[in-house]
């Protein structure tokens, strides 16, 4: 048997869904005749055998109308929700190469409503604009012929008719509300974008006292966004009274010229009936392309903001021809790497030089600003070094794809780690989705947190809320490092894994972390310097620069920032123990 591949099936499925919707159109008009000229001549009295045909015409086509509609909502919505499942896969791996410095050209807010509002545009234009116009194209094109046949004149009025009404209109009402909905697309991209910061910077805004500023800016992008809403609103309504009226005066002329044709004694009076119906019938198809027109300037607007993150460059573009990633146990290395930031002056990193191989422990400290992060997205492929190679198994990092460098070979945990809603077993399985139970509560027990997940009423099947608000910092960390560990990567890559934890707490995560290593190279950066007794080697970076690196002995031996900052850490927390307030 031959498969068909996945944009063939979504085509037939589009043709199918396209043909249910013309004939079920074409069924309602052809329904309304025939009903019309059962009633009518039903009136003069016929004999039965010659109303029996409309009769069970009547019948059939008011089942097979239902039928059809079924039929097309079906294929439809199946076909859209499949265009938009591939849509929102294409725009996750456009949003892959993007991060971390390519991502900022994006507000988060701004990326949320083109990920939903505007995705879901892809779904309106399949069955609200594209099923509908074809449909009414279809419909439209065959009565008017039909009417022509009947009486030449009404037919060439319901020809105009249709297509002041299919055409002419809807592409106007299209060009008038352009404007309005470029404006209130971007309006509601500013009020997504200042609801997030509002809800994600709520402590932040109540620490400064800026609460306030902030509501009142989201209040005024809100009003905005109303505003533009009533301006389109009533634009579309006027555009559908002139609809209205188009179709009311089509109806209206075909009428008057039926008649006269049945004065000349050229048209029976069943037959004028007909006409008139049947026009009634073919000019209501057109009113669904009106108002697919106006939404239409509505959903190219989204997808025109889709293409601008589907086309985006990235920052570090994947190599035309990527070299594979090597087998077996990885060394990375670092060979005298400069990194220098889009527009920037100044190197963020500068002649930095590090070897990881198998079971080596490195960790990186330093001020905000000395370059830690800038190492970790270099090994990453996040950035393209000016200088020097990053290097697995002395193949460049550059040459390798990252889409599949990333997720099976260097992975790790962020400061941020989201956590999404699900059971704990959907969380840990992000890190190997076909993992065994078994596998599950190992990588637990390496992180710390199989005694607490087994002290949970469901265990692996507790449901974890969106983002695990009901979960200490040290709780979703460690969760979020099962799933990491679960993914057994062989380089283990690390950055800020206890920053939302209390000191105690994160003393004891860095060890755990460490040990849970195992025999993967690690790399860590961490603002906190207790914990780190047990790495390899510690690398301390300023301004790009590394100004100190050996092990924890080492460096405590020597004047510089790790002793400095050590013993302040101890300081601190003996002066919190003894209930000092620090200023």
């Amino acid at each position: 048997m031959v498969r068909r591949s996945a944009p063939a099936l979504l085509r037939t499925r589009l043709v199918l869904a396209a043909l249910a919707t013309a004939l079920c159109e074409a069924s309602a008009v052809a329904l309304t005749a025939t009903a019309a000229w059962l009633i009518c001549r039903a009136f003069e009295q016929p004999p039965l055998a010659a109303l029996s045909l409309a009769v069970v015409a009547v019948r059939a086509l008011a089942i097979v109308r239902g039928t059809l509609r079924y039929g097309e909502r079906l294929a439809g919505h199946d076909a859209a929700l499949r265009i938009m499942e591939r849509v929102r896969g294409r725009f996750f791996d456009a949003l892959e190469p993007l991060a971390p410095s390519g991502q900022p050209a994006f507000r988060r807010g701004d990326l949320l409503t083109r990920l939903l509002a505007d995705v879901e545009a892809v779904q309106d234009l399949v069955i609200r604009v594209v099923l509908p116009g074809l449909a009414a194209l279809t419909v439209g094109a065959g009565v008017t012929a039909w009417v022509w046949l009947q009486l030449p004149a009404a037919g060439a009025a319901l020809g105009c008719g249709l297509l002041v009404g299919s055409v002419l209109l809807p592409v106007a009402a299209a060009v008038a509300l352009d404007q309005a909905r470029v404006r209130l697309v971007r309006a509601r991209g500013t009020l997504a974008v200042r609801s997030v910061d509002i809800i994600e910077g709520a402590e932040d805004l109540a620490v400064c006292g800026a609460s306030a500023a902030a509501t009142e800016r989201e209040r005024d992008a809100a009003r905005t966004v109303a505003r533009l809403e009533r301006s389109v609103a009533l634009r579309g309504a006027t555009a559908g009274a002139a609809g209205l009226l188009v179709r009311l005066v089509t109806t209206g002329a075909v009428a008057v010229l039926a008649a006269r044709a049945q004065d000349a004694g050229r048209l029976g009076p069943v037959t004028v009936t007909v006409l008139t119906l049947t026009a009634l019938a073919a000019v209501e198809t057109s009113a669904p392309v009106q108002a697919a027109a106006e939404r239409f300037g509505e959903l190219g607007h989204g997808l025109r903001r889709l293409r601008e993150v589907l086309r985006a460059r990235p920052p570090v573009p994947e190599p035309a021809h990527p070299r594979p990633v090597p087998a077996g146990p990885l060394t990375l290395e670092f060979n005298d790497v400069t990194v220098v930031p889009p527009g920037a002056s100044r190197a963020a990193l500068s002649g930095f030089g590090l070897s990881l191989p198998p079971g080596r422990k490195v960790a990186l400290v330093g001020p905000s600003g000395a370059g830690k992060s800038t190492v970790l997205a270099a090994a990453l492929g996040f950035v393209r070094p000016r200088a020097g190679q990053v290097t697995l198994n002395g193949v460049p990092v550059e040459q390798t794809a990252g889409r599949r460098l990333r997720p099976h070979l260097v992975c790790g945990l962020t400061q941020e780690h989201y956590v999404f809603a699900g059971t704990v077993r959907s969380v840990l399985r992000i890190g190997r989705p076909d993992a065994e139970d078994t596998e599950l509560w190992s990588a637990l027990e390496q992180a710390g947190a199989a005694a607490w997940i087994r002290a949970l009423p469901g265990g692996l099947d507790t449901e974890v809320r969106d983002d695990a608000a009901e979960l200490a910092g040290g709780q979703r960390q460690r969760l979020a490092l099962a799933a990491a560990l679960l993914a057994d990567p062989r380089v283990l890559v690390l950055d800020e894994p206890t920053e939302s934890v209390d000191p105690r707490t994160a003393d004891t995560l860095l060890r755990d972390t460490l040990a849970a290593a195992g025999d993967r190279a690690l790399l860590l950066v961490s603002h906190r310097l207790r914990g780190l007794e047990s790495a390899d080697e510690i690398v301390v970076l300023r301004a790009g620069h590394v100004v100190q690196r050996g092990s924890h002995t080492e460096l405590l031996a020597q004047e510089g920032y790790y002793r400095d900052q050590y013993t302040a850490e101890r300081e601190a927390e003996q002066r919190t123990a003894l209930g000092l307030t620090v200023r």
